[in-house]
């Protein structure tokens, strides 16, 4: 009876000590919240495919509202709609999913190693160029190359392919899995290139040169030394992107729904813009299980294989450039031109695109500056007025920024309190626990994502309103989805800061609250802008994880920049992707430059 009593008075000491700590009170507040934001969408998304919703008496007349049902797996896995529901989309994706990965992994390393290993000048200038195809939205490089490759035998004018050459560009190149293969791995090419690239940089120099010495030649030492040494960072940037690719919304629907090209992303669109919500809901789950294995399988064959490709050891550790001899100029004009493609090219194409009155006439006689600074015209885009009159796009511009902006402020914010309590609190379960339930928005495909808060907003629950259509919600979703990135950047900025500075000042008396504000925020300010930085750039060019959730009120630029491309006013779609593309840019470089700024007045006070 007295050993109850005493583990019970133990249990009671270590409870009341824990409410009295700040850091386990804000602790288990993050768990409740992201509990409720993470882990229950996807139970109620599952729960919402087998189970009857109100407006299933449409589809069955056995429907009974919030009763179990097996009706919606089985329409979509064994139906008679099953293969153009389910398994013809679901094999574009696989398709489309390999294709690009594996372009982008073969653009993606070859450039790493141009950059990293290899002696060839230009590569400060150049390192930006390769990335901004990531930075822009992949709507961005979809519309590019409908510009170039637009088919007439789907409509609308012709594309530079057949203004400059005569003839129509095959169909097989203008839509379906060719286009959508190539822009998929052009948009994550550079996703690739910066996993690669830090595994390239660990490479030992010795093991080269040893090689050399011993007679082989270059290629032989890039085919037997080098690459096998990097290979679990090529199937890391092989299985990510592949998760990546998969979940990919905007980019597929434009370049595949005009020949009713269909992946599983698009289908899901598609299914709840028919008012099918639970069949969309089941392939949404389908899309997150695919996503996770393909994440399950990088970590295992990392774990696996980890210990083969040690590389830098108590032994000493050399990287030096591979010299390119002869070869380093016209690598230098290959990689130039493949990153002036890519990068800028797009860019470029979209704003001669804005300045044209008739879409695919090229002739100087039809630029206008109509839909920049012109007002409405009945006669030209269905009165649709240029940017600067157009209250639609300025309400968008506005959302957009404020969104952008304040989900990267809080999602830096949070992910750097999750990150204290990742590192300071690294023995604790609960602290474990926060750290990778905060991880789990990455493993979710962004438009099965949005699946999944459209079920969990669209009614009240208890205390919690109906959020669906409200600014909160954007705001909401965007945060959530943004703190794997903010959380890591955070662990590793505190993994940087000594335990002792906050001893001392808890001698002194501070608070917890005062020694995270006075100590922990200055000295990790630089983890804090760059999660910032990641978060603002994902917000400003995100659709697929929004697409469901905005309404009239909300929409924000590239929301907008698809609805004019539903309606088929290019040129608006075009200016609305070139400004998100140099708000992202600008908003970027002001971050950066408050970053410097702040860690320079840091210096100056440690100094």
């Amino acid at each position: 009876m007295s050993f109850i009593s005493t583990s019970s008075g133990n249990f009671s000491n270590r409870f009341g000590r824990a409410m009295r700590d700040p850091v386990s009170l804000v602790m288990l507040l993050l768990l409740a919240v992201l509990a409720y934001l993470v882990a229950w969408p996807f139970i109620q998304l599952v729960i919402n495919t087998l189970t009857w919703g109100e407006g299933s008496r449409r589809i069955s007349r056995e429907a009974v509202p919030g009763e179990f049902t097996w009706f919606y797996w089985l329409q979509v896995t064994a139906g008679p709609i099953s293969g153009k529901m389910l398994y013809g989309p679901l094999m574009n994706t696989l398709i489309t999913g390999i294709v690009s990965t594996v372009l982008a992994l073969i653009a993606g390393g070859t450039l790493a190693w141009c950059v990293v290993r290899s002696d060839m000048p230009g590569k400060r200038w150049l390192q930006p160029i390769l990335t901004l195809p990531y930075i822009l939205p992949s709507f961005a490089v979809a519309l590019a190359w409908e510009t170039v490759f637009r088919s007439p035998k789907v409509g609308g004018q012709p594309g530079l392919y057949e203004a400059f050459l005569g003839a129509a560009p095959p169909e097989w190149l203008s839509y379906g899995v060719v286009p959508i293969s190539i822009t998929l791995a052009i948009h994550y090419f550079p996703f690739a290139y910066l996993l690669v690239a830090g595994a390239l940089a660990t490479i030992d120099s010795q093991m080269e040169e040893s090689a050399l010495i011993s007679g082989a030649g270059k290629l032989t030492i890039l085919r037997r030394i080098t690459f096998p040494v990097v290979a679990p960072a090529f199937v890391a940037a092989l299985i990510l992107t592949f998760g990546k690719t998969i979940g990919q919304f905007a980019l597929p629907f434009l370049l595949g729904a005009p020949t009713q090209f269909h992946t599983v992303a698009t289908m899901i669109y598609a299914n709840l813009a028919l008012g099918l919500d639970s069949m969309a809901y089941v392939l949404a789950v389908v899309l997150i299980a695919m996503s996770l294995l393909s994440i399950w399988l990088s970590n295992r064959f990392i774990k696996k294989k980890s210990g083969r490709f040690e590389t830098i050891s108590g032994k000493g550790f050399r990287s030096r450039e591979i010299a390119l001899g002869n070869w380093r100029w016209f690598v230098f004009g290959v990689v130039a031109l493949f990153g002036f493609t890519v990068g800028i090219l797009p860019l470029i194409l979209l704003g001669a695109q804005s300045v044209m009155l008739i879409d695919g006439f090229y002739g100087l006689e039809n630029l206008t500056s109509h839909f920049w600074i012109g007002k409405s015209n009945p006669d030209i885009a269905g009165g649709e007025p240029g940017v600067v009159h157009n209250k639609i796009i300025l309400g968008a511009t506005w959302n957009t920024l404020k969104l952008a902006f304040l989900s990267a402020v809080i999602a830096s914010i949070i992910g750097i309190v999750i990150a204290y309590i990742a590192v300071r609190r690294a023995s604790n379960p609960l602290a474990v626990l926060l750290d990778q339930i905060a991880f789990i928005p990455f493993l979710f495909p962004t438009i099965a994502f949005g699946a999944m808060y459209l079920t969990l907003f669209a009614e009240p629950v208890g205390p919690i309103p109906a959020l669906y259509g409200t600014f909160t919600l954007l705001v909401v979703i965007s945060v959530v989805s943004r703190l794997p990135y903010s959380v890591k950047t955070g662990i590793t900025a505190v993994t940087q800061i000594g335990q002792e500075l906050e001893e001392a000042a808890e001698v002194a008396g501070a608070s917890w609250g005062r020694r995270f504000r006075k100590i922990i925020m200055p000295l990790a300010s630089s983890g804090i802008m760059s999660g910032m930085m990641v978060s603002f750039v994902g917000v400003m060019r995100e659709l697929s994880l929004i697409i469901l959730l905005i309404t009239p009120a909300t929409r924000v630029l590239m929301t907008a920049g698809f609805g004019y491309a539903e309606e088929g006013l290019t040129q608006l779609t075009n200016a609305l992707v070139l400004i998100v593309a140099l708000l992202t840019i600008a908003g970027e470089l002001i971050l950066w430059k408050i970053g410097k700024g702040r860690m320079a007045r840091l210096r100056e006070k440690q100094s």
